[in-house]
């Protein structure tokens, strides 16, 4: 049996309906959940989890990115539950993504993908340390009844705002438009179906894609 932390990044879990879908879409593949939690990202924890990527030019970004607004982090268990996570998930690139995997359907634009998966066992070990020693993670007899409580409570209805989302920066990218109306078109679309996240998460959230643009 293999375990796989993943994160159900901050413009997933800001769009709540589409978060509820993917964790169910993971969940309805047989992968036991062993821990779950909602939570805001310190910068601390970000840095030490991106920290593969701490000479690249784009870690201050996502060090920003993934501690904008709150996350939803958990343990699967599973036999192939990292691979089969990643297969669900589809490629990390959102153009790339074939159109009926989870990022294909969701992703908003290039690494702007909706979740986070260990990529190996060795990988998946460390992040669950991680995230148990610094982010406060901890497996518990309830945490599937805890992620069914969530699917239960935000996937119900039709609210999916990816395609509005997606052109917005599609064309904010083509035009060269770096202009406040991006933003906030970035803001108001980000904050349909935010129940339980603030309008300073939202906006910073919106402010991170857009400095992505």
């Amino acid at each position: 049996m293999e375990r796989s932390f993943v994160i159900i990044k901050p413009d997933g879990t800001a769009r709540r309906r589409v978060s509820a879908l993917v964790l169910k879409t993971l969940m309805d593949r047989g992968y036991k959940v062993l821990a779950f939690r909602e939570m805001k990202v310190p910068e601390s924890l970000a840095k030490l989890h991106y920290a593969v990527h701490k000479e690249k030019p784009f870690f201050p970004w996502l060090v920003d990115f993934i501690s904008s607004a709150p996350v939803l982090t958990m343990i699967f268990e599973a036999d192939d539950v990292i691979q089969g996570v990643r297969d669900a998930l589809g490629a990390t690139f959102v153009q790339k993504a074939d159109p009926t995997s989870l990022r294909g359907k969701y992703g908003i634009w290039a690494g702007v993908n909706i979740a986070h998966a260990s990529d190996a066992p060795e990988t998946a070990t460390k992040e669950i340390q991680l995230w148990t020693a610094e982010g406060g993670l901890r497996e518990s007899s309830d945490a599937e009844e805890q992620a069914k409580a969530y699917i239960e409570q935000y996937s119900s209805g039709d609210a999916d705002y990816t395609m509005g989302i997606r052109d917005v920066v599609k064309n904010a990218i083509e035009n060269r438009d770096t202009s406040d109306n991006v933003l906030q078109s970035l803001v108001q679309l980000l904050g349909k179906d935010a129940k339980g996240i603030t309008p300073e998460e939202i906006s910073a959230l919106a402010s991170v894609i857009f400095d992505f643009v």
